[in-house]
This record gives C-alpha cells, sequence and structure tokens, in this order.
C-alpha cells in the first residue's frame, strides 16, 4: 500500500512539472506576441480596462478598485478581455 502511495506521489509530481512548464511557455509566448495581463487591485476604476460587476463600502477612496475577480488582459492599448474587478462606493 505505501509503494503504491510513493508511486501515485511521482507520478503526480511527473505531471505538475509538465503542466508548469507549459505553463510558463505559453505565457512567454503571449508576452513575446504584446499580450500583457491587466491586475488593477488599487489603481482608479477605469471602464475602459475594468468591468465593475460590484459596488462595496470601503475605506479606500471612492472608484478605486478593491478587489479583482478576474484578470483583463490587452495587446497594446487594445483590450482583449476588460478585468472584473468590485469598486470602492
Amino acid at each position: 500500500m505505501a509503494e503504491a502511495l510513493q508511486e501515485g506521489k511521482g507520478v503526480v509530481n511527473g505531471v505538475r512539472g509538465v503542466v508548469e512548464k507549459t505553463i510558463k511557455q505559453l505565457i512567454g509566448a503571449l508576452e513575446k506576441g504584446g499580450v500583457v495581463a491587466v491586475d488593477p487591485k488599487g489603481e482608479k476604476f477605469d471602464p475602459h480596462y475594468h468591468q465593475a460587476i460590484s459596488v462595496v463600502p470601503s475605506e479606500l477612496e471612492s472608484g478605486m478598485v478593491v478587489e479583482v475577480i478576474q484578470k483583463g488582459f490587452k495587446i497594446a492599448d487594445r483590450v482583449l478581455r476588460p478585468a472584473l474587478v468590485i469598486v470602492a462606493q
């Protein structure tokens, strides 16, 4: 039983390594093509790059991004997908 668990862990670690390498290569290819992630936490809400899905009371200044639900992406100044955010009221 213990041997089977050890073999299973080895397989999982091998798969994890392959997945991590694939993700790194994909991110590298996207960056080489000029695709940039938009992660605006703590920035001022900009409707050109962000999509507000909720407004919450906060200690932050009104209109600031409180939380990022989903990162957005852009290429140069063109938005591929806006970031989904929660904004301070």
